[in-house]
């Protein structure tokens, strides 16, 4: 079985960064905003709960066999992967709108892109891959896998390869003004007939891993995110997404602990017609299920929070399990965190509350890697679909590898 490299887990908290003395606390706390009283953040008495349940059920270690990259092939790897990911759209700078704009050469597939054919890759019936002579000359367009077999693109340049899974649909391109328009026109041109529970062009469920700024994003240099207050990376979608959720269509937007990015997220579900219903958190622990930082600390906190809307329908809102504002539902996922901004694969959870899990329809927006049988779009989509990223499991076949721990994420309801 194929499996990804992963970074090192955590056998040990970080070491504590909180102020000390309590009235280096209570500078801290005047200066961080509050919390409106109508929307309160995920509950810490959950966290603790939700963890001190687990941990008295579960006595092994809280982390799923993993492929580790050695010190030094970990090194040449990353770099060799942010170079690769920063040139696969051209060098950019942004925009007053929050995008980015690419080269000359992608600036030309832009316009052009309203007037492509969708790319139908072929079915991997042999080892060869769909070659193109550089990654970037598929970028503004839309790439289809329609086979229950993955497949193969392989950038002739770089010699790197990238699998595509099964049932897959993805758009490698920067998220500005003009590719939401290009993308809605061709999310109706490729889905021009409605589903069980869509329209043409809509989709069930809806996920966002926004670029929200933050001191940890920043110092690891994996992405480039919004500096900027006025760069909301949420506000170019505002005017179009709400068109393109089904009715009764689940919503999820990961945010960071900073109280204006729920404000904005809250806000843009607003735009879009999706009530707030339910709240995750992701608690991340070591490998021996203790969190990686004080769950009430003030300078960093061991969580981030997924928020969960509807669609209202109502009469569809009474026939499936996901919560209503009547009754708000809290979730806690526990995981040990992997390399910088990847996140746990939700589609699993996410399924069982689709109305139909054989043809629902789904879209990732700022996704980092490709889902089987869903639709993709961000300027890192390929990310993690690269060949590089993955081995074979077994503790013989890759002497620079070791397996560790033995538990997948867990939620708790």
């Amino acid at each position: 079985m194929d499996v990804l490299y992963s970074s090192p887990p955590l056998e040990k908290p970080y070491p504590s960064i909180e102020p000390r003395s309590q009235k280096a606390k209570e500078e801290v706390k005047a200066r961080l905003p509050r919390a409106r009283s109508s929307d309160p953040p995920f509950p810490q008495a959950l966290l603790l709960e939700g963890l001190a349940r687990v941990r008295a059920e579960y006595r092994f270690e809280f982390c799923s066999k993993r492929k580790i990259f050695s010190s030094e092939r970990t090194s040449s790897k990353r770099k060799r992967h942010e170079s690769g990911d920063r040139k696969l759209l051209g060098e950019s700078n942004e925009q007053g709108d929050g995008s980015r704009r690419g080269t000359q050469k992608g600036l030309v597939a832009l316009r052009a892109f309203e007037h492509r054919k969708p790319l139908i890759l072929p079915s991997v019936a042999t080892a060869e891959g769909y070659g193109v002579a550089h990654i970037a000359e598929i970028a503004n367009t839309v790439v289809s896998n329609p086979f229950e077999l993955p497949a193969l693109l392989d950038d002739l340049e770089t010699t790197e390869r990238y699998r595509i899974p099964p049932l897959s649909v993805f758009i490698l391109s920067t998220i500005g003004k003009r590719e939401v328009s290009v993308f809605s026109k061709s999310a109706y041109k490729l889905l021009p007939e409605p589903s069980m529970s869509a329209a043409p062009g809509q989709f069930d469920f809806i996920l966002l891993d926004p670029p929200w700024d933050n001191k940890s994003a920043r110092r690891s240099r994996q992405y480039q995110t919004q500096r900027k207050a006025e760069e909301d990376p949420l506000r170019v979608l505002a005017d179009t997404l709400g068109k393109h959720i089904a009715p009764g269509g689940v919503v999820a937007c990961w945010i960071t602990n900073k109280q204006s990015v729920r404000d904005s997220a809250i806000q843009a579900f607003e735009t879009w017609g999706v009530e707030l219903v339910e709240e995750w958190a992701w608690l991340k622990t070591t490998v021996h299920g203790d969190p990686i930082c004080a769950i009430d600390g003030l300078m960093r906190r061991p969580y981030e929070t997924l928020l969960v809307g509807r669609h209202m329908d109502l009469a569809i809102a009474q026939e499936d399990n996901l919560a209503t504002n009547d009754a708000k539902k809290y979730r806690l996922i526990l995981g040990v965190p992997d390399l910088h901004s990847r996140k746990p694969c939700l589609k699993t959870l996410i399924e069982p509350m689709m109305k139909n899990i054989s043809s629902y329809r789904a879209l990732e927006i700022f996704a980092r890697n490709l889902t089987a049988g869903w639709w993709s779009w961000g300027d890192e989509v390929l990310k993690y679909n690269r060949e590089s990223y993955w081995t074979k499991d077994g503790p013989n076949d890759d002497i620079e590898g070791r397996i560790i721990g033995q538990r997948q994420d867990t939620i708790v309801p």
